[in-house]
This record gives structure tokens, C-alpha cells and sequence, in this order.
């Protein structure tokens, strides 16, 4: 003799129809919904007994979501921008004299400045910095040490950051005229949208294989592995298999450790 099991569907009892959680994300699947849409569906639900059937709804799209992306944004801990937590301090809360944000010498990963220079090269190179406030970057400020004999640019973009290497270029890159000295700015940067706490990545290098001098400061921390204890790499990375020109996305495994001087750099946001 053979039992048959069936299962019977039964809504929470006599729950209410959903006004908010099921009408606001009916037209999306478990694995494209971000938990920052499923945050503002619940963000304006008071807690309270009339919301009960809403907010076990929104619990139980929740569980569904992670269980089937695999990961534990929202419930462990809130979705962010980072692990981060360096709070620097942004130009709009001091003297408007003081806006020029030197990247390169920032926590948690840049040191003293100094007043120091350094050959330029044809390979990319990138350092890695935390965006001190939300903002546009209005500009890109460089040094020119000493200048070049003939015809050729310095070249800096910013680029996003993916688990602790540069990704994608933002905006356009900067260029500078390497055969004249002193510092300046660019504008001509294309629209490069900073969050405030975020890691990014600056890249340089110059447009032709002619010698000029950026001013640079000294060596800041490491910010990834290296082979041996007595290495003195990583103070920054070189990309390979694009001399002279910053790629639009930079592979991962292109990327080489090297003991180089940091170029010195600031935004105007």
C-alpha cells in the first residue's frame, strides 16, 4: 500500500494582501535583486503590529535572495562600498583654501611627501587610495620635476577598484605637456564620480619613450603580497603589455610588484 504525501498551500493566517514588499518587486528575480532594493522596500515600513504580514514578507525575500546568490549582505552585515572604515578629512569641512586632496600621501597608504623626484617610465604603474569625500573630480594635479627633450604627455587616470586591484578606468585620462615644468592641473578628465570610503587606484605613465621627472615622495605602505621577506616590492604595481598608454581595464594577472617612487598627486573635487 502505497501514501501519498501532498502539500498543502497555505498563506500566513488571515494575513493581509501585500500593498508594499510583493507589488514594489514583483519584476524581479532572487538573483538580480540587489539588497540595496530590497533595503529601500523596507526602509519606510514602521515597526509596528499592522506591518507584521509585510515585514515577515520582506524577511523571507531576504532568506530566498541569499539563499540563492550565495551571499550574506544584509543579514551578517549591511551592504557597503568596502570593509573600509577611514574616514579622512573632506575639503568642504575646513578652509575652502585647503581643496586640493593629495591622494598619494593619504591613509592608509601614503607617507611623508618630501620633495623628491624620479625618472618617469614607459610601463603603467598604479597605487591604490581611499576617495576622502563624495564628489566629482574637477581636476587632476601633477609635478613636473624636470622636463623632457622632445615631444611627450604625462598621462594619469583614476580607476575603480576590484578585491584589491585596479579595474576599469574612470572617466578619461589626464595629460600633461612633459616638456615644460612645475605643478599642474588638468581638467579634461571626463566625469569621474568618487564615493567617499571607497578604494580607487591612480595609474601614470607617458605617452613616448622620452625621459622627463615627476616629482614624487617617498615609498608608502605595502598593500599586497610579495614573494620573500626580503623583498622591497609591492610599493606599487606595473601593468604589463601596454608601454606608454593607460589600458581602459587593467587584468589582474598583468599586474607585477615594484619597489618604483610614487608619483606625488592631488584632486580638486
Amino acid at each position: 500500500m502505497q501514501t501519498r504525501m501532498e502539500w498543502v498551500v497555505m498563506s500566513l493566517p488571515d494575513a493581509t494582501r501585500s500593498d508594499r514588499v510583493y507589488p514594489l518587486l514583483q519584476n524581479l528575480d532572487l538573483e538580480n535583486l540587489a539588497f540595496a532594493t530590497l533595503q529601500g522596500t523596507g526602509e519606510t515600513l514602521n515597526i509596528e503590529e499592522m506591518n507584521e504580514d509585510e515585514l515577515r514578507r520582506l524577511v523571507l525575500v531576504n532568506l530566498a535572495r541569499l539563499s540563492v546568490k550565495g551571499e550574506w549582505n544584509g543579514l551578517l552585515t549591511a551592504a557597503s562600498a568596502g570593509s573600509f572604515n577611514v574616514e579622512l578629512t573632506s575639503g568642504d569641512d575646513i578652509n575652502s583654501t585647503y581643496s586640493l586632496n593629495r591622494i598619494d600621501a593619504t591613509p592608509p597608504y601614503g607617507l611623508y611627501t618630501g620633495n623628491n623626484s624620479a625618472s618617469s617610465r614607459n610601463e603603467p604603474m598604479f597605487m591604490p587610495f581611499i576617495a576622502p569625500e563624495s564628489s566629482t573630480v574637477d581636476s587632476i594635479v601633477v609635478d613636473i620635476a624636470s622636463a623632457a627633450g622632445s615631444t611627450c604627455n604625462a598621462v594619469v587616470a583614476i580607476y575603480s577598484d576590484n578585491n584589491g586591484v585596479p579595474q576599469t578606468k574612470l572617466g578619461t585620462d589626464a595629460t600633461f605637456d612633459a616638456t615644460s615644468t612645475g605643478q599642474v592641473a588638468q581638467a579634461s578628465v571626463g566625469t569621474i564620480t568618487l564615493v567617499r570610503g571607497t578604494q580607487y587606484w591612480v595609474g601614470w605613465t607617458r605617452s613616448a619613450d622620452v625621459s622627463f621627472s615627476w616629482k614624487t615622495g617617498l615609498p608608502g605602505a605595502w598593500f599586497g603580497p610579495t614573494e620573500n621577506l626580503n623583498s622591497s616590492w609591492i610599493v606599487l604595481w606595473i601593468a604589463s603589455g601596454s608601454d606608454n598608454t593607460l589600458p581602459s581595464t587593467i587584468t589582474a594577472t598583468d599586474l607585477t610588484p615594484r619597489g618604483y617612487s610614487r608619483i606625488s598627486v592631488g584632486l580638486n573635487q
